[in-house]
This record gives C-alpha cells, sequence and structure tokens, in this order.
C-alpha cells in the first residue's frame, strides 16, 4: 500500500465520482479505478457500494475516510515543515504544554525570555493533556513538553522540575458571599462540581483521588469536562441553574 492510493481513495471518497476524483488526482478514470479496487482487495473490505449511478462510500469507507483524514494531514503538514526548514537558515523548536500552563508564571515567563534570546528559531506549541503530549514525545512530534508529573516516565526520557503548584477549587464568582473560609469538608460535598474524566489523565485522576479521599471529600460531580479550560469555563457559568443552589444556600448548608 503507497501513500498515493490513500490519496486516491480519499478523492474518490470525497467526490463519489470517478471522473471527478481523476481529474482532482491526475491520473486516468481506469487507474483510479483499479486503485480503488487494488486498496480493496488488500483490506480484504469493500469500502464503496457500486450502484448503477456509480460509487456510493459506505460505512466501513466513511470510517476509514475518517482515520485516514487526520493522517494525511499531519504527512502533509510534515512536508511544508521541511520545505521550510531547508529553505531557512534558522532553527527550529516545539514543544507542548496543557493550556492552562501558559496563561502565566514561570512557563510562561521562560518561553518569553527564550524568544527574546533566540529570536531566529521557530518556536511551535501543542497544547493538548498529559497523555497526548507524552504520545507526541513517543511519535517524536515535539522536542519537549512542559507536564504535571504524577508517575515514573520510561527510562528514555529526561524530566526536569522546574516548580511546584498548590491544588486550588475554583468556584463562581456569584458564590463568594455564600462561600465561608470555615466551610467544612461534609458542607463542600453538597456542592455541584465540575471535574477531568480520568481518560484524560489517569495518572493526575488517580492522584486526585488519592487526596480527596485523605480529606474524605466526595466531588458531587455534575459535568465532567476533556480539558483544564472547558472545566474553568462551565464553573464560571454556574454549571446548574441559581435556584437549585439556592435550595442549598438556605437549606442544607444552614
Amino acid at each position: 500500500m503507497e501513500l498515493r492510493h490513500l490519496k486516491y481513495f480519499l478523492a474518490v471518497a470525497e467526490t463519489q465520482n470517478l471522473r471527478l476524483a481523476a481529474q482532482k488526482v491526475h491520473v486516468t478514470q481506469p487507474a483510479l479505478s483499479r486503485k480503488i479496487k487494488e486498496l480493496e482487495e488488500e483490506l480484504g473490505l469493500q469500502l464503496f457500494d457500486r450502484l448503477p449511478k456509480g460509487l456510493h462510500l459506505n460505512r466501513t469507507g466513511k470510517f476509514y475516510q475518517k482515520q485516514l483524514g487526520g493522517i494525511i494531514r499531519q504527512i502533509d503538514d510534515a512536508n511544508e515543515r521541511v520545505r521550510q526548514f531547508t529553505h531557512t537558515e534558522r532553527g527550529s523548536l516545539t514543544l507542548g504544554a496543557p493550556d492552562f500552563v501558559l496563561w502565566q508564571g514561570e512557563v510562561n515567563q521562560s518561553l518569553s525570555h527564550f524568544r527574546h534570546q533566540y529570536h531566529n528559531v521557530e518556536l511551535e506549541m501543542y497544547s493538548d493533556t498529559p497523555m497526548v503530549l507524552l504520545k507526541r514525545l513517543e511519535l517524536d512530534q515535539i522536542d519537549g513538553a512542559f507536564l504535571y508529573h504524577y508517575a515514573e516516565l520510561p527510562p528514555e526520557y529526561s524530566v526536569q522540575p522546574i516548580a511546584q503548584d498548590k491544588l486550588v477549587l475554583a468556584y463562581p464568582a456569584c458564590w463568594e458571599s455564600s462561600i465561608a473560609s470555615s466551610l467544612t469538608i461534609d458542607k463542600l460535598n453538597q456542592f455541584p462540581a465540575v471535574r477531568l474524566p480520568r481518560s484524560v489523565d489517569p495518572y493526575y485522576y488517580d492522584w486526585l483521588e488519592q487526596r480527596f479521599n485523605r480529606i474524605h471529600w466526595a466531588p458531587n460531580t455534575v459535568e465532567w469536562a476533556h480539558g483544564e479550560s472547558t472545566m474553568l469555563g462551565l464553573v464560571a457559568s454556574g454549571v446548574v441553574s441559581p435556584s437549585s443552589m439556592n435550595d442549598i444556600f438556605s437549606g442544607h448548608l444552614q
């Protein structure tokens, strides 16, 4: 299977018309039809339904199209980047970090200092979860990553501690008058909470669970957010209706 075969498939999948797809990838229509059949034979799957009116992408074909789309975009991006690299005399550095790490603090300041000191270096940042960033490191898609470190990494990674942050509780500003500094864990358990699901980062989730168990905090999770920015956005919006919060404040927490 060659890369051009996959691009041929994507062209046919997009147009569902052999003539138009052949024009798009600059091959003859019979050659394109033959390559699609060869691809299906190699996969052992039928990607298109052959109908009197022409080709129709079936359920398997749609799934394959979705899987290939991101891969082809990454390849095209890599090709463009290497072309740019060979035509410049400057270096490049690709890093990753959770988005909230870049808002302020030591990492933000260090990147700013780096840009001023090495202005000829092309700096590219990826924002994602620690699990995804580690995968990018494994695939050599990034040169390094700023991560919250909760478990031992494989020996092929070099780890340099930078800073230690406190775990904080974020809540809507409209709750300010109702949350006293003497708030107990029992009362806190009655508040709705927004959390990151374990699938986003198992190490971080388990680390939090251990600390919650120590203080007997069982968050009343009403929303799951796949990212810190999303989680904070939901918190800022209030998560639950004002009426339900009034019931908590006027009843259970008295």
